[in-house]
């Protein structure tokens, strides 16, 4: 053996830049990934509807990366009690956190001091889509369509309630929009997830409610609630006879994005791993039939694409809270 070789190449690997642990732990785990449960963080109480999505994701997820998936619900604040949980996870892959909104869009521009940088802690990992609202009352009350109840809203001596998901949630945002673009009054009512906000609507406790329609669906065709109208590009094929809010002259023609985020620094090929097990599990059969079913609009995006598209979505969101002149009391 040449000992000017082995002297050379020594040499050769003393100069080549000092990698960190930390940088040589994720390499090894990419390697391996997944060796253990993944675990999902819902941000929001079990039984609404981004609980029940996840829910239907989880087994297809858990298929396609060999692992248990696991989902967590962390309600609470506009769902950044859970996110926050999330951003402070190891950067390793095992902790997903169902990003929406609410918690990634909306809530830092409300909530001061922001409990986190939704563009520098977290990651974006891959979308579910838009899941559409529905203005909603109960199939008891006298109005027929939202002009009507808007009409009535406008006559009335007390201002008339209404129910969405939470203080600062996507749902009050667009029906501040909606009271300021109509002229029509409306009092708030705030609840702490869509479980909760559904059965006062049923219960007939407020006079309408801001919902996703995934939520809404089942109770729609029973016939309890009736839908005034809908957050979409377009009127929704399951009800065509229902009009969207761009139709009574509201500028959101789009609901909430849904999607998943991961603790800033995940590395690229974990983050590549589970976009593309999320990807896949959105196309299994059953799991695009659960989200026909809910209405959902699903957006497959790129990584990069859906990385820009979460930067834009914040500002966007952040443009109608100041429209709408909206702040926490």
């Amino acid at each position: 053996m040449n000992p000017n070789l082995n002297r050379r190449n020594a040499l050769r690997l003393l100069s080549l830049p000092v990698i960190g642990g930390s940088a040589l732990t994720a390499l090894a785990q990419g390697n391996a990934y997944p060796s253990r449960p993944i675990k999902i963080i819902v941000p929001w109480a079990a039984g609404g509807g981004g609980d029940a999505l996840v829910r239907a994701m989880a087994p297809v997820l858990s298929q396609r990366l060999g692992q248990p998936v696991v989902v967590d619900n962390r309600p609470g604040a506009i769902g950044t009690i859970g996110s926050l949980l999330g951003a402070r996870s190891p950067a390793d892959g095992y902790t997903l956190i169902y990003g929406a909104a609410d918690s990634h869009s909306i809530a830092p521009h409300i909530i001061k001091p922001t409990p986190y940088d939704s563009k520098k802690d977290f990651l974006a990992v891959a979308p579910i889509g838009f899941t559409p609202l529905t203005v909603m009352v109960h199939a008891s009350h006298p109005a027929k369509t939202l002009a009507e109840f808007l009409q009535m809203a406008r006559q009335a001596k007390d201002a008339p309630t209404y129910g969405s998901w939470g203080q600062g949630s996507s749902g009050q945002i667009i029906m501040e929009v909606l009271k300021k673009s109509t002229g029509s009054p409306l009092l708030h009512v705030p609840y702490n997830s869509t479980a909760p906000l559904m059965q006062a609507q049923l219960a007939k406790q407020i006079d309408c409610a801001i919902i996703p329609s995934l939520v809404a669906e089942q109770h729609v065709a029973a016939g309890a609630i009736r839908m005034l109208a809908v957050t979409a590009p377009e009127r929704l094929a399951g009800h065509p006879s229902v009009p969207t809010l761009k139709e009574f002259g509201v500028d959101i023609d789009i609901g909430p994005w849904l999607g998943f985020v991961a603790p800033a620094k995940t590395p690229a090929e974990i983050v590549a791993r589970l976009h593309d097990a999320i990807e896949g599990a959105l196309a299994d059969a059953q799991v695009a039939e659960t989200m026909r079913k809910m209405s959902m609009v699903m957006t497959p995006m790129t990584t990069a694409t859906y990385q820009q598209f979460y930067a834009r979505e914040f500002d966007r969101w952040g443009s109608y809270i100041q429209s709408a002149n909206i702040t926490l009391n």
